[in-house]
């Protein structure tokens, strides 16, 4: 039973659920993406958000949870990815007071949702392994 099928879809749903959106990253691991020399990676940056009294660690891990979303959406072919893959559209909805932080949380809302769309339109299966 691979968790990629499409009548599968129902799971992803109860483990973004139960785990509060954190299966992302296991999903992330299942479709491949990410990549072993990006910053996220080197465990020195983690460290040094660590030491630096959690705040920037915290900061880092929200950014690393949204790099990842974004990549799982692209790979799953979610639309509208000219939008969501630009970080500088959620820095500018981050940075924009109200109207900005209305479309920071509609955005959010829209990725986390529509991954789970897509794995019940069948998405996942051309990413299911077949050794």
């Amino acid at each position: 039973m691979s968790i990629l099928k499409r009548e599968n879809w129902w799971a992803w749903l109860l483990l973004g659920i139960g785990t509060t959106g954190i299966s992302v990253f296991f999903l992330g691991a299942l479709l491949e993406v990410y990549n072993k020399n990006a910053w996220y990676a080197k465990w020195y940056y983690w460290a040094l958000g660590i030491i630096l009294f959690f705040f920037p660690a915290m900061v880092m891990f929200f950014i690393f949870y949204m790099q990842t979303l974004t990549n799982v959406c692209k790979k799953l072919e979610v639309p509208g990815s000219e939008i969501y893959a630009y970080p500088y559209a959620w820095i500018l909805c981050f940075i924009i007071p109200i109207i900005g932080w209305i479309m920071f949380i509609v955005l959010f809302i829209y990725v986390n949702i529509w991954y789970l769309v897509k794995l019940h339109q069948g998405s996942g299966e051309k990413w299911i392994k077949t050794n």
